[in-house]
């Protein structure tokens, strides 16, 4: 039997821009990046070079990249029963399901599988609707929770445009974002106008009559690592309690150790009625989603039938590679070293901000953090408008990350006006010092077309 031949990286890039459409992008002019494997908190190009993930991928490598144990379950797994039906139990779907219930807050006892964050949204959507009875889904805007046509209903930015009449039902609200205040208030003096505007919005829309759940991200990611306030997500569990309305909360980047604890909402001490997850439940090894419920809202289905389900749901290769990265966390003690290792990327960050006049703010909670680039720091005008789609040709943040991914460091871009800083759960001192001195040099990029 002949040997297939490896691609060489010319012919890699001309089959997939020929055959292959890319996410997000236009598909003129297209020249991807070639990886050819991954090691630890490394990507290694086609081109031969080693470049530093300090993003995580898509913020869901947080172990690192070829976890000798993740890749040894997934084998072990795929000799051994490669997949199966939804409707029947395996071994590894059981683990997970109980180390779920282990390591979530509060009572949050059962867990529905899909295969990504988008999925797992769209479940908490129909758990909502099928639970309470009620329609009206409440979200914010600047958020994103996935391109799937529901999720996407529920996300409030530009890419939502093109689709739109959006899922019927789904309305948004303002978000808390202190330092563009959309009430030009200041915290505390404020007393959390934000958290009201969640309740006004509610009232309005017929409270607990009508609106079925509220949903958020802990702290929101590709909007621009946007931290709430102190004293936000407890007023926003009262106002979902006080309107029997179910609170969602969109773990997908903020999980399995991302902002220093298992999942962002424990930040505030709040049991979300869902929780939805992904990426790092994985490590991105395989594709997996997760939307897991409070003992009450399980309850119900004890008499109703859960009317949803995906071929793929509880894929055994899936559940043995998330068995395998939450016992990995756990044997690393990553979920402290993010919290660490946050504090010191956090102190690089404001040092950063000292000497740039373009970094406006710094921002984030442990391995999940921001600087948000400005034209100035008196009007705080952005270096482009994050609610809109970005200039063309290329915005000053893509600048910066090309010139990053010059020098051996990948960043994502996100939606925002915001560098998104979001290495593994395992980086060290080093090589934070390594990457924020590639940020120094590139930030001369945004400094250049600085007002001030």
């Amino acid at each position: 039997m002949s040997k297939t031949q490896p691609l060489d990286p010319e012919t890699i890039i001309k089959y997939e821009t020929d055959h292959v459409l890319y996410p997000w992008t236009h598909q003129k002019g297209l020249k991807p990046f070639v990886a050819e494997k991954g090691k630890g908190n490394y990507i290694y190009g086609a081109d031969g070079r080693k470049y530093l993930d300090f993003s995580a991928q898509f913020v869901f490598s947080n172990l690192g990249h070829s976890d000798d144990r993740v890749v040894k379950a997934i084998a072990d797994q795929a000799a051994k029963l490669p997949s199966v039906n939804s409707q029947w139990a395996t071994e590894p779907k059981a683990r997970l399901g109980k180390l779920l219930s282990d390591i979530t807050p509060g009572d949050l006892t059962k867990s529905f599988f899909s295969t990504g964050g988008t999925e797992a949204n769209e479940g908490a959507m129909k758990i909502a609707r099928l639970v309470t009875g009620k329609q009206k889904i409440i979200s914010r805007y600047r958020a994103y929770h996935g391109s799937t046509y529901g999720s996407m209903s529920m996300s409030a930015e530009f890419r939502n445009w093109a689709y739109e009449p959006a899922v019927p039902g789904v309305l948004h609200c303002l978000e808390p974002y202190c330092y563009r205040c959309p009430f030009g208030a200041t915290y505390p003096a404020c007393d959390l106008r934000c958290a009201q505007h969640v309740e006004d919005v509610i009232c309005r829309e017929g409270g607990a009559r009508r609106v079925a759940a509220f949903i958020a991200e802990p702290i929101m990611g590709p909007g621009g690592i946007i931290v709430p306030p102190d004293g936000y997500w407890q007023r926003v569990r009262e106002i979902c309690t006080k309107h029997e309305i179910i609170l969602i909360a969109d773990e997908v980047m903020t999980g399995f150790g991302r902002t220093g604890k298992w999942f962002g909402v424990e930040h505030w001490n709040v049991v979300p009625d869902v929780l939805t997850t992904a990426k790092g439940i994985t490590s991105g090894y395989m594709p997996l989603g997760a939307t897991c419920v409070r003992k009450w809202v399980a309850d119900k289905f004890e008499e109703i039938p859960y009317l949803h389900g995906h071929t793929y749901s509880g894929h055994t290769l899936a559940m043995a590679a998330a068995v395998a990265t939450i016992d990995a966390y756990r044997q690393d003690d990553l979920i402290n070293n993010s919290a660490k290792m946050g504090e010191y990327l956090k102190v690089k960050m404001h040092e950063l901000q000292d000497k740039h006049p373009s970094v406006g703010e710094v921002r984030g909670k442990g391995l999940f953090c921001g600087m948000e680039l400005v034209k100035s720091r008196k009007t705080r005008e952005p270096s482009h408008e994050a609610l809109m789609e970005p200039p063309r040709p290329v915005s000053t943040k893509m600048k910066i990350i090309g010139k990053m991914m010059q020098e051996g460091v990948y960043i994502l871009a996100g939606a925002a006006s915001v560098l998104m800083l979001t290495p593994p759960l395992s980086i060290t001192k080093d090589e934070i010092d390594h990457a924020m001195s590639v940020v120094d040099k590139a930030l001369e990029i945004s400094d250049a077309e600085y007002k001030d």
